[in-house]
Order: C-alpha cells, then structure tokens, then sequence
C-alpha cells in the first residue's frame, strides 16, 4: 500500500507512505489548481497532527523549512489561508475514507489479537465534546453558553495494549447519545460497554434480541422489578439478579449487578453477560474507563482541542485527521513491536519527523538506562509545605481570606 512517489528516506515520509493518498485525486475537486490538490492537502493535514502544528502560520513555515517539501507535499511554500479554505471546501466523506483506510490497516496487523483475558474483544462507545467559540459557533449551540460538537466514538479494544476506534460519527452538541447508538452497535462478536446516556429500553431489548453482548450502567431512578436474586459472597457486590426494566416492563428480562468502588459510590450494571462473576461483571464495567483515557490522550497529544476552522466540515475534517493520525503512531507501534506506549511513539516521531527512520528505529527500541524502580512511596501523612517568597513573591497562609481591601487593587 505504500505510495511509490513519497521515498522512505525520513520518519515524516514513511509515515505518510503508510496511506495511499494519491488515490484521491480529483479532476473535479483539482480543477484549476496548481500546487494545493486533494493528495497534497491530506498529507499535510496528516503531517499537521503528527507534528501538532498548532496553527496555519506554523504549517506555512514548517513546509518552508523542510528540504523535502517537495517530495513530501508536492510544493515547497503554501499560504495558510490557501490551507484553511480548501479544509473547509473538501468534501468530509474523503476524510472519512482515509481514516476507515488507517483503520483497516490496524484491523489486519490485530486479526489474531483476542480481547481482553476473561471478557474477550471489547467495544467501547462513548462521546467527547468539543467546544466552539461564541461568535462563530452559534450553529452548534446548545444552551445560552455553550457551543459545542460531539465526537460519537466505537473503540477497539483488540488487546490491553492495542485500542483504536474503528467507527467515529461528529455530530452537533445537541444530538442526543441515543440517536447514533444503533449505528455504532453492529458487530455481535463484542461486548459493548456504555455509559449512563445510552440507557433506552427498546434498543437493550433489540440488543438482546441479536444476542449482542453488553454491559451498561443505570441510574439509581430507573425503575427495576426483581425477577430472581442471586447468592454472592463478594462482599463488595450488593446485588446479582435477573430483572426487568421499566414501569412499563421491557420484553426481555437482564442481568444487574450493583457494587460500590473503593470511594464508596454505587454503580448499577445491566449486562446480558451471564457467563460472568458479579465480581467479573464489576471488572468488565471499568474496562470502560479506557475510552475515557483515549479522548484525554486525543486532545493532549494531536490538534484537535484547538480547532483549525469554525464551519462544519472545516472541523469533521479536522475531527478524522486527527482519528487517522493516533491510528497510524499506532500501527507503527504495533508493526516495530515496541512495548513503548502509543504517546511514546507518537513522541519519537515527531522528534525524529526529519531523521533516517533506521535512527527512529533505533530510539523506538531501545532498552530504559535506568534500572532502578524509583522513588518509593509511603503511607506516612504529608507535613505542612514550607512558604518561602524568595524574595520575589507576595506569600500568603493557605486558608487565609483575600483582603476587603483586594477589590481597590483588581485591575
């Protein structure tokens, strides 16, 4: 799948080679263009998240600085505003194709991978948010101070080290959870784990209809009729049963397990997974933190918090480029056969972006100088912090209350 007219010869370009970008030439789209076509515009927006250029002034002068401009992005020099009107003009369906390209890519490398031990493979949906400015983002308003897009996510959950998300639906701040669910539960090979927003009867008994597999929290209002009660000795489990769903009962009867965590708050699960332990079932339930996890790690290490367009498609481009960007550090994580993390890797590439990737290679698996397990920690109780104003700061007690008299001096 490489493309023969990049040459391997960086980090940048054996990255890019991984995607197939040419065949999204387009006579239509291309029309009268000269340097900027549809190829070169989605290298440079893989590039963009790769190296987090955080903005189209930065994306100008990295082009100019690399000598391999031109073997890389078929030009040497390009406006930002040239960058900024043609994301916002191409169509997002080619976004869309090239992030289910990077997805197939990972899908084949982790044929053989099983899941998790004990739960097997694992899908995980949940939302994120993205919040749009005042101004410019009134077309995504959701309440009186709040505008904002949603990023609909499925996540692979292939092997404890090996998470991607295969299917990803933005939509409006206002489109309900429940609404794309069903388009995001298609594979019965997979327990789906959700959150408490995905909560609605009629889709749980269509789910149990089509022997798909889940395990999904509940709210402590939803009204349950017990069936069958369970014995447990876990002591952290409060319930096991067989129940029914709903003041107007649904079809068919699940599975509810309610624990509390170490914290002492209480977590009610409905699951068709009756192979399972209620201890197992409280375990499977946390696996859902992991897309948590993912979405932090999205908007820390690619550019997707701050947004490069305030127009519709400008932002779903925006959203699966940066999809297909955490895909590919991965598939290069999981092809090296690294046991760095994935934001490791990610790192090692954006430092070696210009390098030989045989240098790359040689950072990606080299061993920990250290061998020491580091500093160890106790249990004893923290003392009072010393308050020193090295002769520069203004110190104040803590707990002390701000003066009456701060409001003179607020500026």
């Amino acid at each position: 799948m490489n493309n023969v007219s990049i040459p391997n010869n960086s980090v940048m370009s054996k990255c890019l080679s991984l995607l197939p970008f040419d065949s999204f030439s387009s006579g239509y789209l291309d029309s009268g263009v000269k340097k900027l076509t549809t190829p070169n515009l989605l290298r440079i927006c893989i590039a963009t998240q790769i190296g987090k250029w955080e903005s189209y002034t930065e994306i100008e002068e990295q082009i100019r600085a690399r000598k391999d401009s031109i073997d890389l992005f078929g030009l040497t020099s390009i406006s930002g505003s040239q960058i900024s009107r043609r994301v916002n003009s191409l169509p997002s369906t080619i976004a869309q194709s090239l992030f289910l390209m990077a997805v197939r890519k990972l899908l084949e490398v982790t044929e053989s991978s099983k899941g998790l031990p004990t739960f097997g493979k694992l899908h995980v949906v949940d939302a994120s948010c993205l919040h749009l400015g005042p101004t410019f983002g009134k077309w995504a308003y959701v309440t009186h101070n709040r505008n904002q897009v949603k990023i609909h996510t499925r996540l692979v959950v292939a092997s404890p080290e090996e998470v991607f998300p295969d299917k990803v639906i933005p939509s409006t701040g206002n489109v309900d959870e429940r609404e794309v669910v069903m388009e995001l539960v298609t594979d019965p090979d997979a327990t789906y784990l959700f959150d408490r927003g995905y909560v609605d009867y009629s889709k749980i008994d269509e789910w149990i209809e089509n022997k798909i597999q889940f395990a999904l929290r509940i709210n402590d209002n939803h009204k349950t009729t017990y069936l069958e009660k369970y014995p447990n000795e876990d002591p952290k489990i409060i319930t096991d049963a067989r129940v029914v769903l709903g003041s107007k009962p649904m079809k068919h009867a699940l599975r509810l397990v309610e624990f509390k965590d170490d914290e002492g708050r209480l977590y009610r699960i409905a699951t068709s997974r009756w192979d399972l332990k209620a201890s197992e079932v409280a375990e499977l339930y946390r696996c859902r933190w992991i897309i948590e996890l993912f979405f932090k790690w999205l908007k820390q290490h690619l550019r997707l918090v701050r947004l490069q367009s305030t127009k519709p498609q400008g932002i779903w481009n925006q959203i699966f480029f940066a999809m297909t960007a955490y895909c590919l550090a991965l598939y290069v994580k999981i092809t090296e056969e690294s046991r760095k993390t994935p934001w490791r890797v990610l790192e090692l590439i954006k430092i070696y972006a210009n390098q030989c990737w045989h240098d790359f290679r040689k950072a990606v698996h080299r061993n920990p100088e250290r061998t020491s397990k580091g500093r160890r920690k106790n249990n004893l109780p923290r003392g009072p912090e010393i308050q020193d104003d090295c002769g520069v700061a203004v110190v104040k007690p803590v707990g002390e209350k701000r003066s009456k008299t701060a409001k003179y001096f607020k500026r």
